[in-house]
């Protein structure tokens, strides 16, 4: 599997845990439990019918395993995947697919970053967008001739799975 290709299934998993994560506080949100082992005794503020507790904290403790799961994923691709990012040697290359891949913003925030200083930018806007969609492909054409050199990359098959 190519560089680029795991960079894209590596920010889909960061998307992932973020949609995981909302979704786990909206269901943790006004939901209390008593300290105590008696399962009747389990109560809920904020309206919540107490037939529907057994359901929402099975979603809860479902949510919470994959997260655990998509954690170890994210830190074990995360590091192989940051170490093959700074092989580049453009500051401007390395800085787009950090904020690209690992940071998640968007075109349009890694143009901001990047070029906010300039004079022009806001009468530019789309001169900058279009810089930072060069930048972005000269990286990964710089990170395919990195990757043919090396010709020793791993497939993350879990991570795959995992999306």
């Amino acid at each position: 599997m190519n560089t680029k290709d795991r960079l894209n299934i590596f920010r889909d998993l960061l998307r992932k845990i973020q949609r995981l994560e909302r979704q786990l506080e909206t269901l943790d949100e006004g939901l209390t439990l008593p300290n105590t082992t008696n399962p009747s005794a389990v109560s809920v503020q904020g309206g919540e019918r107490p037939d529907h507790l057994p359901l929402k904290l099975y979603q809860i403790d479902t949510i919470r395993r994959e997260l655990e799961s998509l954690y170890v994923l994210r830190e074990q691709e995360h590091d192989e995947l940051w170490k093959t990012v700074d092989l580049l040697t453009s500051v401007a290359e390395v800085s787009v697919l950090r904020s690209y891949y690992f940071s998640l913003q968007s075109r349009e925030e890694v143009a901001q970053q990047l070029f906010e200083d300039e004079e022009d930018f806001q009468q530019r806007r789309k001169y900058y967008l279009s810089r930072v969609s060069q930048i972005h492909s000269r990286a990964m054409r710089n990170l395919r001739k990195i990757s043919s050199q090396k010709q020793s990359s791993t497939t993350p098959s879990k991570l795959t799975q995992a999306i």
